[in-house]
């Protein structure tokens, strides 16, 4: 038996990192903010258009929660991975304004869907093994294959698209197909666990159950307010890179994709090494985001230049601390969901992911519009720093 579980346990971890990587080996991903700002949309007019991008992820998180936690999961995500690929589609038959929002919206609602679906999964899959405990090594090693997607894509989609935009939108939208094909053809859906029922017998809601056990779980309500706050602002950093870098005008596509390559895979080596560090407390956490983000801020400090490689190393330390910090909040708090329904949770947390979005999408539009995009996100970096020693506080006390 013990050897049967070991095997199991082997093959999701193979088809989880196969997934992992396809799912964000999307070649656009160093070039498609330069490409709406080469089709007309001004520095505002791109936020605007990730103000869309999130203000979607809004409507759609907890509804698509609802429904994972009710369907079969695997038919689901690889539903919300054709959903994302139209997205890229969309964008490649109409290269206008409307168009990107429409694009945005399709993406937004592809990885709704997604979100909370995939970790569920994960768990169960893992919990009907008895390998609970092996949730962090491979949710942290899947999101390091995603950081060797990502990192590949940003060192060849910049060469790719310095050809054209047709290629790398097709093979953008042809990834999430892959992964998704994976999901579906070779996972299998584990029964839900931790069913509760109401004094009646009859089960609940799967919303009433998130709301509930946030409401009632002081515990889970923090880390559920520490993973909206830090991941937002990690999430929003890493759509600005493209700009950041084209600032100054010296550098090429093909170098900004390699440089943002470098800079995201770094999340590689943070998200491999977070389950070393899985004991850590809350505050430890949020005293890592904080040194993340002042770190960051250093590096924006010093510019970007071709001559002066602080800013690419600050931000490489940013996402490689950012990655740690992201793999043990969801460690934690998948710990601590003790209800059914474990993707209601988690989405709940993710609408407020992108509520926070929002809000810095819009700041940082009105900001670089008026001051350029390094004042822009050193002013994050500088409010970010301020709210992780805050919940980091909070947590300790």
């Amino acid at each position: 038996m013990s050897f049967a579980i070991a095997d199991g346990s082997r093959r999701v971890e193979a088809i989880w990192l196969a997934q992992s990587f396809f799912d964000d080996f999307i070649l656009v991903y160093p070039v498609y903010a330069i490409l709406m700002l080469e089709r007309g949309a001004s520095e505002f007019e791109l936020s605007i258009l990730f103000v869309i991008w999130s203000a979607s992820a809004v409507l759609f998180e907890i509804p698509s929660g609802v429904l994972a936690d009710r369907l079969d999961r695997r038919r689901y995500v690889f539903t919300g991975s054709l959903i994302r690929a139209l997205g890229f589609l969309t964008w490649w038959l109409w290269p206008v304004l409307p168009g990107f929002a429409v694009g945005f919206v399709l993406w937004s609602l592809g990885s709704a869907i997604h979100s909370g679906t995939l970790q569920a999964l994960l768990h169960d899959l893992l919990a009907e093994q008895r390998r609970g405990d092996a949730f962090a090594r491979i949710y942290g090693r899947g999101k390091a294959a995603q950081s060797l997607g990502v990192l590949l894509a940003m060192a060849i989609g910049g060469f790719v698209a310095e050809t054209g935009y047709t290629l790398v939108l097709l093979l953008s939208a042809a990834a999430p197909i892959v992964a998704g094909g994976l999901v579906l053809g070779l996972l299998e859906e584990p029964p839900r666990t931790f069913v509760k029922t109401t004094d009646d017998g009859t089960r609940e809601r799967p919303l009433a159950l998130a709301l509930r056990a946030l409401l009632s779980n002081g515990r889970l309500r923090l880390i559920a307010m520490m993973f909206v706050l830090f991941m937002g602002l990690s999430g929003v950093m890493d759509e600005y890179l493209g700009p950041l870098l084209a600032e100054p005008g010296t550098l090429s596509l093909g170098v900004i994709g390699v440089l943002y390559g470098v800079i995201l895979g770094s999340r590689a080596l943070g998200t491999l090494a977070a389950h070393r560090l899985r004991r850590l407390s809350l505050s430890r956490i949020g005293l890592i985001s904080a040194a993340a983000h002042a770190v960051l801020l250093v590096g924006l400090l010093a510019g970007v230049s071709a001559s002066n490689p602080t800013l690419v190393l600050a931000l490489c330390a940013y996402f490689a601390l950012q990655g740690v910090v992201e793999v043990l909040l969801e460690t934690h708090q998948q710990a601590a969901i003790d209800v059914s329904a474990r993707a209601t949770v988690t989405s709940v947390a993710g609408a407020g992911l992108e509520v926070w979005a929002v809000v810095l999408f819009v700041s940082i539009g009105v900001l670089a519009e008026n001051a350029g995009w390094t004042a822009a996100l050193g002013t994050v970096a500088v409010v970010a720093v301020l709210l992780s020693a805050f919940l980091a506080l909070l947590a300790r006390r």
